[in-house]
């Protein structure tokens, strides 16, 4: 079975839109925010990845809003691996954004790649990156070697 890496925020007041709810774009930023500390959690700082040679970039995210988030409250992210290329190279995220009380507030998927920094191209990035997403991989994760 695989393993959901979680991490806990609190809604700041400059987080919310004109409608004071959570806006959209931090979505987006709070599962990118999940994502560096499973990394970070994993031994792969950010200085780290990029001494190996390798940077994350996001090739498309899409998310589905459920419930409002207001401001003060505390929120779940909770993450795993949904697709994964066979040699580690793509990977597609899933992230449940979820209210103290449990509630789903947002989906948020996103597709992503490693980037080797000198060839400026999609290449596999160490073994140990590639262990990492593996320990957090969906058991019904999709093969995007073709992606």
């Amino acid at each position: 079975m695989s393993k959901v890496f979680t991490k806990t925020l609190e809604v700041r007041w400059d987080d919310v839109d004109v409608n004071g709810h959570l806006r959209n774009t931090r979505y987006l930023e709070y599962a990118a925010t999940a994502r560096l500390a499973l990394l970070v959690e994993a031994g792969w700082s950010p200085r780290a990845v990029h001494k190996s040679g390798f940077a994350p970039v996001t090739l498309g995210d899409e998310v589905r809003y459920r419930r409002e988030v207001f401001p003060a409250e505390v929120v779940t992210v909770a993450s795993r691996v949904i697709g994964l290329s066979g040699d580690g190279s793509r990977w597609r995220f899933e992230h449940t954004i979820a209210r103290a009380s449990g509630e789903e507030a947002a989906v948020v998927r996103t597709l992503g790649a490693w980037i080797d920094i000198e060839a400026r191209k999609i290449a596999p990035p160490p073994a140990g990156l590639v262990a990492v997403l593996g320990e957090f991989t969906a058991e019904d994760c999709e093969d995007l070697t073709k992606a």
